[in-house]
């Protein structure tokens, strides 16, 4: 098998780094709310600030929660179809290269889930095996998956359990051992030293991250949107210009539809009756339904924003060197957050309201497109993206840019 690596990056896709780059801004200013899992509602004496604080809190998570993680997602598994396509184009079977490669970002991700135990990378790295075995399954086949995924049958089972009342409508000791494990954090993370965090992020805080992936059944939703990045990538819809600004216009309305129909659903739920912990998983599920099609409308009209009006790809373009390095920048996010809202550090998570923490978010925001459009001018790839480069090849690859 001839194995033959480029010196440089090929020509890159800059539309869909610039998704990527959107889809982490939306993630740190999601996380700016959650303060990095550091669970705190802050209470302000005025009135009028309590209900702006509130109103920021609620847009934010509206705006991105469940969004900028299914982007990131559907754009996972169409980077491993771009990589597997690339290395196929030189003759090469690239999928225990890239099985490698997963093995390297779960290191990675283990190593940032030290700093902030809510990282994704070692899900990513986990559930990214799937992709391997699905590479070569026909298209058919991998909608199918896909569709059954999103149905989110388990979830569903037992939402219909709770309504019937089957099983008790009360949470059961996986959720008191997970919610125990989250409390224990936050008091770690208010009181606790840096060690402290590291500490309890070695084992008790990925328990809790992984308990809180399965209870929300969050892995069949990544699942089916890393099926669909490599179904996009099958009809090679990434490569034509064309065919995305056609694809979004089509998708768009339905998008919307699919949205509104599932939203309004979860607006009705109380006043059908359910109530208690029967509320919370029903809410989960139409929520999850819901976040797709925004997903789809952020999708398709960043597409179309992107490529069919000048302003619009001048300001998004400069999303896309953050998306190039988005490995080194969710990694940073997770070092800049923990120390500007934990206690060891500027403890703005509880010291601060909503509103400051989004401005703290949206500094972090602007700190990495700044950081990341210089860096990129000056080098081929993120620092954290040139050593997963070399450490998958084994080999030497130049950093610094030519001339």
């Amino acid at each position: 098998m001839k194995q033959d690596i480029a010196i440089t990056p090929k020509k890159r896709i800059s539309s869909i780094d610039a998704l990527r780059g959107f889809s982490l801004m939306g993630i740190m200013l999601l996380h700016s709310m959650e303060h990095f899992d550091l669970t705190y509602t802050p209470i302000l004496d005025s009135p009028f600030w309590q209900w702006t604080d509130t109103a920021v809190n609620s847009i934010i998570h509206f705006l991105f929660q469940g969004k900028s993680y299914a982007i990131f997602s559907l754009l996972f598994g169409l980077s491993f179809f771009m990589q597997m396509d690339s290395q196929a184009e030189k003759g090469n079977d690239f999928r225990l290269r890239f099985a490698w490669r997963l093995v390297i970002l779960f290191a990675l991700g283990y190593i940032n889930g030290l700093i902030y135990m809510g990282e994704f990378f070692v899900i990513y790295a986990t559930l990214g095996l799937i992709l391997i075995p699905l590479y070569k399954v026909p298209a058919k086949w991998l909608a199918g998956i896909a569709f059954l995924l999103f149905l989110q049958i388990p979830q569903v089972i037992q939402f219909i359990s709770l309504m019937s009342n089957n099983v008790p409508n009360t949470p059961d000791a996986f959720n008191i051992r997970m919610n125990g494990l989250f409390e224990k954090s936050a008091d770690m993370f208010i009181n606790g030293s840096f060690r402290d965090m590291i500490k309890f992020n070695a084992v008790e805080g990925q328990t809790a991250k992984m308990m809180w992936f399965i209870d929300v059944y969050r892995y069949l939703q990544l699942a089916g949107l890393f099926i669909v990045g490599l179904l996009i990538g099958r009809y090679g819809i990434h490569k034509s210009e064309e065919k995305m600004i056609k694809y979004s216009k089509k998708v768009l309305p339905y998008a919307f539809l699919w949205f509104a129909f599932f939203y309004a659903i979860i607006l009705l739920l109380p006043l059908f009756g359910v109530k208690d912990y029967a509320l919370a998983v029903g809410k989960g599920l139409f929520t999850t339904y819901a976040n797709l099609g925004m997903m789809t409308i952020y999708i398709c009209g960043f597409t179309l924003l992107y490529y069919k009006t000048v302003a619009g790809k001048n300001v998004l373009e400069r999303l896309a060197p953050v998306g190039r390095m988005s490995v080194t920048n969710y990694m940073m996010q997770s070092l800049l957050g923990v120390f500007i809202f934990y206690g060891f550090g500027l403890n703005m998570a509880v010291s601060c309201s909503f509103l400051q923490c989004a401005l703290a978010g949206l500094a972090v925001c602007a700190f990495q497109i700044f950081y990341s459009n210089w860096w990129i001018k000056r080098f081929y790839y993120g620092p954290v993206e040139w050593i997963w480069r070399i450490l998958t090849w084994l080999k030497p690859v130049p950093l610094k840019r030519k001339g």
